[in-house]
C-alpha cells in the first residue's frame, strides 16, 4: 500500500544512498578547482599579472589620454574660430525715431537677424606655440610617469617571487636539518648497538630534533607569507600556492660601473625630471608673453531685414560683409603679469634642483647596488666552497661518530655548520637577483 510515511522512508533511503556520492562529487569539484589555482607561474607570467591588475597603469593610462586631448585642445587655438547667430525678433511695438515731431519707425513687426563671424590669431608672441608645446610636454610626463611606475611593479614582482623562491629553499633546508638529526640520534643507537644507549646522549640527541622543528614551522609560515605577497602583487587567489617555475640561478656575472653609470642618465625618473624643468620653462615662456600684444584678423557676414511677416520678403533683407585686423596691447596690469613671471621662476629653479637631486640619489643607488652585487660575487664563491667542505665534513663526522671517533657535539655542530652555509648561500642568492633588480629598474640594461 502507498502511503506517505511509506514514500518519506523511501525517499530517505534514497538520500542515504546518494549522500556519500554527493559528498564525493563535492570533494572532487573543490579538488579539481583548488588545482586550477595551483598553477606554474613564471617570473614573466607574474609581471605580466601584476602589470594588468595596477590600478596605478590604469591611471597612468587615462592620464595618458587626458594629455593628448589636451593637445588635441591646444591645437585648436591655430585655426580659424567660426560662429553663426541666427534670431528672429517680434516687435509688439515697433521702435521710432522723432523727426520734426513725427515719428518715423524704424522697424517693422518682425525682423530678421543672421551674421557669421571669424576670428583668427595671427600672432601672440609664442603664447599660442607655448601652449601647444605645454600640453606636448605635459603628454611626455605622463608616458614617462607610467614607465616608471612599470618599471618599479616589475621590481616589486621580481622581489617578491624571489622572495617566494627564497623561502621554499629555506623550508627545505630546515627540513633537510631535521632529517639530519634523525640520522644523528639513528647513528647514536648504531654506535651503541652492542648495548644500552646512555640516557644523556639519548635526551641530548632527542632535543635537538625538538630544537629543528620550531625551525621548519617559522620556515613554513614565511613560504605562506611569501606567497601571500605574491599572490597579492599579481591578483591571484589569497590562498594559493603557484609553482613557481622560474629560478633563483647559480651563475652570476660581474658587472661593470662606468658602462652602467653611463646609462643611468637614460634612467626614466632622470628623463622625468628634465621634463619637468622643461614644462616650468615653457610655463614661465607663456606668462611672459602676457606683456606683449595679440594680433588677431576678424570677419563678419550679416544678413538683416525688417517686415510685416517672418521670414521679410527678399527686397527688405540686405547682406553686409566687414574685415579688420585687431590689437589687443596690455598697458597696465597692476604688476600681475610680472608677479605670475616670477612665480614661474621660481617653479623652474625648484625643479632644476628636484632633477638634480634625482641623478645624485640615482647614481648613488645604482652605485651602491653595484657595489653590492660584486662584493656577492665573491661571498657566493666563498659560500659555495664552504657548503661543499661542510657537507663532506658532516659525512665523515657522522660515520666517524658511529664508531666512536667524534663526540656528539661535534656531530651536531657539524650538521649546525652545514644548515647555516646551505640558508647563506641562498640569501646570498636572493641579494644579487635583488640588487639585479633595482639596477635594471634604473638602466634596463641587466640580464
Amino acid at each position: 500500500m502507498f502511503t506517505p510515511m511509506a514514500c518519506f522512508k523511501e525517499e530517505r533511503k534514497m538520500y542515504k544512498f546518494f549522500e556519500p556520492k554527493r559528498l564525493l562529487i563535492f570533494t572532487l569539484v573543490f579538488s579539481v578547482g583548488t588545482n586550477v589555482f595551483a598553477k606554474n607561474l613564471s617570473l614573466e607570467q607574474a609581471t605580466i599579472l601584476a602589470l594588468k591588475k595596477s590600478e596605478n597603469i590604469e591611471q597612468y593610462a587615462l592620464d595618458i589620454e587626458m594629455a593628448k586631448e589636451q593637445i588635441e585642445e591646444a591645437y585648436a587655438s591655430l585655426y580659424p574660430q567660426v560662429s553663426a547667430e541666427i534670431q528672429g525678433i517680434r516687435h509688439t511695438k515697433a521702435p521710432v525715431l522723432q523727426f520734426n515731431g513725427t515719428s518715423v519707425p524704424v522697424r517693422q513687426d518682425w525682423e530678421l537677424l543672421s551674421s557669421l563671424t571669424l576670428n583668427q590669431i595671427v600672432y601672440s608672441f609664442g603664447r599660442v606655440g607655448s601652449a601647444l608645446k605645454i600640453a606636448k610636454l605635459s603628454n611626455k610626463v605622463q608616458i614617462k610617469a607610467k614607465q616608471i611606475a612599470e618599471r618599479e611593479i616589475r621590481q616589486a614582482v621580481e622581489v617578491a617571487y624571489y622572495n617566494a623562491i627564497l623561502a621554499k629553499s629555506i623550508l627545505d633546508i630546515s627540513e633537510d636539518s631535521l632529517s639530519n638529526a634523525r640520522k644523528n640520534q639513528k647513528a647514536l643507537q648504531k654506535r651503541f648497538q652492542g648495548g644500552r644507549v646512555p640516557r644523556l646522549d639519548n635526551l641530548r640527541m632527542e632535543s635537538e630534533i625538538a630544537a629543528r622543528k620550531p625551525s621548519v614551522s617559522n620556515a613554513t609560515k614565511n613560504l605562506k607569507l611569501a606567497y601571500l605577497q605574491l599572490n597579492l602583487l599579481t591578483g591571484l587567489p589569497i590562498n594559493t600556492n603557484p609553482v613557481l617555475t622560474s629560478h633563483l640561478g647559480s651563475s652570476f656575472k660581474k658587472l661593470s660601473e662606468s658602462q652602467l653609470i653611463s646609462k643611468a642618465k637614460e634612467a626614466p625618473q632622470v628623463e622625468l625630471a628634465q621634463l619637468s624643468v622643461d614644462l616650468a620653462s615653457k610655463q614661465m615662456e607663456i606668462e611672459e608673453s602676457y606683456h606683449y600684444p595679440t594680433i588677431s584678423a576678424f570677419g563678419n557676414a550679416s544678413h538683416s531685414g525688417t517686415g510685416d511677416e517672418m521670414p521679410p520678403r527678399d527686397e527688405n533683407l540686405f547682406t553686409s560683409v566687414s574685415v579688420g585686423l585687431a590689437i589687443n596691447i596690455p598697458i597696465y596690469e597692476g604688476g600681475a603679469v610680472v608677479s605670475r613671471t616670477r612665480q614661474k621662476a621660481i617653479e623652474k629653479r625648484r625643479a632644476e634642483v628636484a632633477k638634480q637631486r634625482v641623478i645624485e640619489q640615482t647614481d648613488v643607488e645604482l652605485l651602491s647596488n653595484v657595489q653590492e652585487y660584486n662584493t656577492g660575487l665573491e661571498r657566493l664563491s666563498a659560500a659555495k666552497e664552504a657548503v661543499r667542505l661542510s657537507k663532506q665534513a658532516y659525512e665523515l663526522t657522522r660515520t666517524r661518530y658511529e664508531t666512536g671517533g667524534v663526540t656528539r657535539n661535534d656531530l651536531n655542530d657539524s650538521e649546525r655548520s652545514l644548515t647555516a652555509a646551505r640558508i647563506e648561500v641562498e640569501s646570498i642568492k636572493f641579494g644579487l637577483l635583488q640588487n639585479k633588480s633595482i639596477i635594471k629598474r634604473i638602466t634596463e640594461e641587466v640580464e
